[in-house]
Formats: structure tokens, C-alpha cells, sequence
């Protein structure tokens, strides 16, 4: 049976402003459908600021009322209207009415990897019910090498290869390869824009003598794409491990350009990464964070040296590591309280989300229940348990990504399934199937943008 609870964990103890639209410019009177007109005029409230103009026939239609006809149109059925006139195609592209129409329509978008019956790789933009709004191609190729002689040969041919997308909320997508992980592109669906970034180290690390001894790469094991809130610029972060060290780079990006990679200060302690760790990381109002690794060293040592669901946090304005988070105090107490579980259970079962624009700490207790802990104070690390979530949904390799307008959870499974939690009545079912459900991420501009 489902619980929705609130409980609070810290260090001590136990833990819109309404948007007036430019009107019509054209001059001409626009008339509906009669059949369109009847079904939309006893809906419409309020757009703009104004109410409908009363209307005692179906004449013709004044300017404010057609916006507030078309903001209660679905995307999807817009689009299609746009070529009806010059007139709608302009006001249903204006970016103030797609932003007061996404408001209205809070349903997501997915951005998810595909791959045809022709080895072709790219990303599809799907809304819930799993239809493509739009597919775009990559543009990634083999991955090639040259040698002594002048040769060049593919050592990982695109076909060969898949693409991962990264877990992202944004109107950006960042996506890798499977078998490369040292490339990383950025797309912009509403223009089709995609940046390849650098697939070299920043100068402070490629002068590294151990990096030089390993053909001049370090293996990225981590990458995440965040925004900086003052400023609104996107900047990747990466982690590369060469031996027992974890490296931190970080590059900028401008539009429709990218500068360099840039060294920074490395992690404060162990992270998790490497492949497989993805759900270890995430990125919350221009901050970036990790799970520390506290199981590595305890398994070769005997000696927990880091706090369990400790979380290390890097700042992307300052482009500096912040303090270590404490986790909630029950997960950093769970070995002491539990005596049938030890370090190895708990490290399969700890991960990082972001849901509702905060961060949670996920403790998936396998088959027993999934603890959803939401961080409601960075400096004191108070954490609020707000969901606590029973089997099927607490299984593993089953992860949760996004709260949906009417407070039902979407979580990833294995393969390429998405499943829906109702905290409300404790039901789940099976929302979507995708190729990978672990690449996958949040587009957050309006259809009306593609």
C-alpha cells in the first residue's frame, strides 16, 4: 500500500505574470468555422489579460478573441491551422503567445534516441502518447584514426554505434555515443542546430604526463549539461578518470559556437562515474550534483572514509566546487539500522533526480520501497521525505524523472519502458515504450517552437 508522507532530515537530529499579446496586424477581418467557434467559445476564460468580447453571432471575429480561441487549441492542432493564413501563421509564431500557450499546455515533451532499420542514429522529440513531433538525424561519423603510414581507418564506425542522451530538463539536448564517450553534442531542435564540441582535453590537462601516456585522453566517465540562472548561458561539465585521479573540464557555450574545454579544480572526494552511474548525477538551478563514492575506498580498505549519500556539489557560474552536502539522516544511518543489509546494498541502491525543480536523493530499497527525499535547505541539508513508494515501482534499475501537472510520477525501467506512479491512489501503469529508456530527457520549449 502507497504512502504520501512528509518527514523531515537534517545534520542534527533524525533526520507569473500575465503576458499581453500584440495584437493582429492585418487588418482584414479572420472568420472561423461555425463548428470551431461553438465548441471553443463556452471554454475560453481569459487570455491576455482580457475576456471575450461578447458575441451574439458568429460574424465576424474580433482579434482578441481569435488568441483566445488559439490558446486553447492543442500544438499539435495549431500547427496544422498555420496554414490557414498569413495572419495565424504570425501570431501562432510569435514567442509571446508559444510562451503563453505553453503555459496552458503544461504537457511535456521527451527528447529520446532513436535508431532506424538503417543503422542511422538521431533524436526524436515525442509527446506522451509517443508520437514523433519531430525527428532529427545526427550528425556524428565514424570515429577514425591515422596511422604512421597516413592511413586512415574507422576504428568505431557509426553504424556500429548508438547515441545516449543525456537526463536534461532544458530547451537543449546533449547527447554522447556509446562507445565513444569523449564526444559530446549539443542540439537545438527549434533550429536543428546541433554543436560538436571539443573531443580534446583543456590545455591545463593535455600537458598532464599521464594523460599523454594514454594517447592524450582521459576516459570520460561523467558529463552534465547545465544552465547558469544570472546569465542564462548553457556550459558541459565533465569528469575523466586517468588512474586513481578524477579530473573536472568545463566549456562554455555561445549560440551557435563553443570555446574550449577548461581545466578545473577536481572533485573533492570520490564521485560516482563511469558507465552506468548516469542516475548519480544531475543538475538543479545551475548547480551540478554528484554522489560521492563512499563504497570503493570501504571495499578495498574496510574503512568508510565518506559519509553514504554525501553529494558533492559544483557551481557553474563560479565554476567552483561548493561544500559537501550531506545526505538525508536515514540513509546515512540505514547500515547502523538495518542489519541485514550492508555497504553493498546500499550502494546499488542509492541515486540523484531532479523532480519539480529540486533535488532529491532516490533510496530504492529493492522490492521493499522507493524513498523519494527532497532537499529543502542547501547550507542546513534538511531533507523532506515526500513520497515513499511500494513494489512494482521500487525495483531495480528503476528510476524517477519527471512529476507530471497532475502529481503522477513517470519513472524509467529497464529496457525501454517508462512507467506512471499515482501517488493520489497508489496505482502505476505502463506510460510509453521507448528504444532506451535511460536516454532520455526533458525538452521544455513548446511544439509551436519546432
Amino acid at each position: 500500500m502507497s504512502a504520501n508522507v512528509s518527514e523531515s532530515s537534517g545534520t542534527g537530529d533524525a533526520s507569473s505574470s500575465s503576458t499581453t499579446l500584440d495584437p493582429l496586424s492585418s487588418s482584414s477581418p479572420v472568420r472561423l468555422p461555425a463548428v470551431r467557434l461553438a465548441c471553443c467559445l463556452p471554454t475560453v476564460a481569459m487570455a491576455s489579460s482580457q475576456l471575450l468580447p461578447a458575441a451574439s453571432s458568429l460574424g465576424d471575429l474580433p482579434r482578441d478573441a481569435l488568441v483566445e480561441i488559439l490558446l486553447r487549441i492543442p500544438a499539435k492542432d495549431l500547427c496544422r491551422l498555420r496554414a490557414i493564413c498569413p495572419s495565424w501563421r504570425a501570431l501562432t509564431s510569435n514567442p509571446l503567445f508559444v510562451a503563453e500557450h505553453k503555459s496552458c499546455h503544461t504537457a511535456p515533451l521527451l527528447a529520446v534516441a532513436y535508431r532506424d532499420q538503417d543503422m542511422a542514429n538521431g533524436v526524436d522529440v515525442v509527446d506522451l502518447s509517443g508520437n514523433i513531433v519531430r525527428r532529427i538525424p545526427s550528425i556524428e561519423s565514424d570515429i577514425v584514426v591515422e596511422d604512421e603510414s597516413g592511413h586512415v581507418f574507422a576504428v568505431i564506425p557509426i553504424s556500429r554505434d548508438s547515441i545516449s542522451v543525456l537526463r536534461t530538463r532544458f530547451d537543449r539536448i546533449c547527447f554522447t555515443r556509446e562507445l565513444y564517450p569523449l564526444g559530446l553534442w549539443v542540439l537545438n531542435p527549434a533550429t536543428g542546430v546541433t554543436l560538436v564540441l571539443p573531443q580534446c582535453h583543456s590545455e591545463e590537462l593535455a600537458h598532464d604526463d599521464e594523460i599523454r601516456a594514454n594517447y592524450g585522453r582521459g576516459q570520460v566517465e561523467s558529463c552534465a549539461l547545465g544552465q547558469v540562472s544570472s546569465t542564462g548561458e548553457y556550459k558541459v561539465i565533465r569528469i575523466a578518470t586517468i588512474g586513481d585521479r578524477q579530473l573536472c573540464e568545463v566549456i562554455t557555450l555561445d549560440g551557435a559556437n563553443c570555446g574550449k574545454w577548461r581545466g578545473k579544480q577536481s572533485p573533492p572526494a570520490l564521485i560516482f562515474a563511469g558507465r552506468g552511474e548516469h542516475m548519480r548525477c544531475t543538475v538543479v538551478d545551475g548547480v551540478v550534483y554528484f554522489l560521492m563514492d563512499f563504497y570503493s575506498t570501504y571495499f578495498n580498505t574496510g574503512v568508510l572514509t565518506i559519509e553514504p549519500g554525501s553529494i558533492a556539489s559544483f557551481n557553474l557560474e563560479t565554476e567552483e566546487w561548493m561544500g559537501t552536502l550531506r545526505g538525508p539522516g536515514p540513509v546515512r544511518t540505514f547500515i547502523e539500522d538495518h542489519e541485514n543489509f550492508c555497504y553493498g546494498h546500499l550502494n546499488l541502491q542509492l541515486s540523484l533526480a531532479e523532480l519539480d525543480f529540486s533535488l532529491v536523493t532516490v533510496h530504492n530499497n529493492h522490492n521493499i520501497s522507493m524513498d523519494l527525499w527532497f532537499l529543502t535547505d542547501f547550507e542546513n541539508a534538511i531533507w523532506e521525505k515526500k513520497y515513499n513508494i511500494p513494489p512494482p515501482i521500487a525495483h531495480l534499475c528503476v528510476h524517477p524523472f519527471l512529476v507530471l501537472h497532475d502529481g503522477r510520477i513517470l519513472f524509467s525501467d529497464r529496457g525501454g519502458l517508462l512507467k506512471s506512479y499515482d501517488p493520489k491512489t497508489g496505482t502505476y501503469a505502463d506510460a510509453l515504450e521507448v528504444r532506451d529508456s535511460r536516454s532520455i530527457g526533458i525538452y521544455t520549449r513548446s511544439l509551436l517552437s519546432l
